[in-house]
């Protein structure tokens, strides 16, 4: 055959995959604990649905943060799902700083496994978001004045660390965490035991995971769209393979929804702004005011003369950024962030009702809400920085890099 309709396509550093045992049965996936230490049963699950949504083609791939103190196998974990799923000459990396690297390894390799990471800055957060829902990355091709070279890719990531979790919202809400327990001294195994043992049992594993992938096939089209999470195509990839994986149907979607309680609690514990808001509305109901008006009542809820958070924001068109980043996070606190920008600007914080919290907000309630809002307002009010401080502009993200996502996944 000259010409074949699928065209399969490996890099320098890849390598062929083992074979799979066809016969294999969902419970041979409870094999996966002889080498990874999970620290609870949910572990475990979110660990097999990540797996499996390495084997959709279609949809985005969250990015797996591997937690455990030292001696959790958080390295041979990583390992062995590069060994299982993607056979590389160079399993594990360093995360790269900038955009460009990133995509050309993303390029030569499918999951890109990060090692003992201790930080990732904003920009490397954004970049790998980008990454899990599908980037473009162009530049100018060498030797030429006006051509261009263009990447387009979509992967999954690993990354393993002692403390590390996604902090920032939007990395949080597209990620699964995974937690490792320390491995005592008594239960430890050589490198050579674990791979050789590794080997015996992978192609039970690779096989159980495939017949998941035949049921999702077969399922997928069926699944209930509503309450889906973030990362909506994951969800629905593992819902529709439910039928073939070692636990009952729905509880996946349990799992994930104690899983986002986590990252809220994690997030908000991490960001400044949302905890002076939580602070600041202690006792209240309700408040109403501009950017400077709330900046100065936020101030009063942080600790600044021991410059415990330098992320606090100085100014109030930073205190506007902080509050579009942290307003999903706050409405699940209980706290729903309105913002209005018809000639007179002003910010409005309301404590939703607890028998609401797991209502969606319709479009008549929230004109409803905002009609009462606009009424709590002083008649002439304008907002001091709309005449003396006018809002700054965003950053604009380098024309350079692009990002495409499928609908769903928002």
């Amino acid at each position: 055959m000259t010409d074949p309709p699928v065209k399969f396509i490996r890099s320098g550093i890849q390598r062929p995959i083992g074979g799979l045992n066809t016969e294999a049965l969902p419970n041979d996936l409870f094999l996966l604990r002889k080498y990874v230490p999970f620290k609870a049963e949910e572990d475990f699950t979110l660990f097999v649905a990540w797996l499996l949504s390495c084997l959709n083609t279609h949809g985005g791939y969250p990015p797996l943060f591997l937690v455990g103190e030292q001696g959790s196998a958080k390295s041979t974990t990583t390992a062995i799902i590069k060994n299982l799923l993607d056979e590389s000459s160079v399993p594990l990396r360093n995360l790269s700083k900038g955009m460009k690297n990133l995509m050309i390894a993303a390029s030569n390799d499918f999951i890109l496994c990060y090692d003992n990471i201790s930080k990732i800055t904003d920009d490397q957060s954004d970049n790998i978001c980008k990454l899990a829902t599908g980037a473009g990355f162009t530049t100018r091709k060498l030797y030429t004045t006006l051509e261009e070279s263009q990447l387009s890719c979509k992967n999954p990531t690993v990354f393993n660390s002692i403390s590390i979790s996604p902090a920032r919202q939007d990395l949080a809400d597209r990620s699964v965490v995974v937690g490792l327990t320390f491995i005592p001294p008594e239960v430890r195994k050589t490198n050579k035991e674990i791979w050789d043992s590794w080997q015996q049992d992978r192609p039970a594993i690779m096989g159980a995971l495939c017949n998941a992938v035949s049921a999702a096939l077969k399922n997928y089209d069926q699944v209930d769209e509503s309450n889906l999470p973030r990362m909506a195509d994951f969800a629905k990839w593992v819902i529709a393979a439910e039928e073939r994986l070692p636990w009952k149907q729905g509880v996946f979607m349990e799992t994930m929804r104690n899983l986002r309680t986590k990252m809220v609690e994690d997030a908000v514990d991490a960001d400044s702004t949302a905890m002076a808001v939580i602070k600041m509305m202690k006792g209240r109901d309700t408040w109403t005011g501009n950017a400077s008006e709330l900046l100065d009542r936020l101030d009063e809820c942080i600790d600044q003369g021991k410059h415990k958070y330098p992320d606090f924001p100085k100014l109030p068109n930073q205190l506007s950024r902080n509050l579009n980043r942290i307003s999903a996070f706050l409405r699940e606190k209980g706290l729903l962030v309105e913002k209005r920008h018809s000639g007179q600007r002003f910010i409005n914080i309301t404590r939703i009702p607890a028998a609401e919290m797991e209502k969606p907000v319709q479009n008549d309630d929230m004109e409803k809400r905002m009609q009462l809002v606009q009424e709590t307002i002083p008649t002439g009010y304008l907002p001091p920085e709309a005449v003396d401080a006018p809002e700054e502009p965003d950053a604009e993200e380098p024309e350079s890099t692009t990002s495409s996502f499928n609908i769903t996944d928002y």
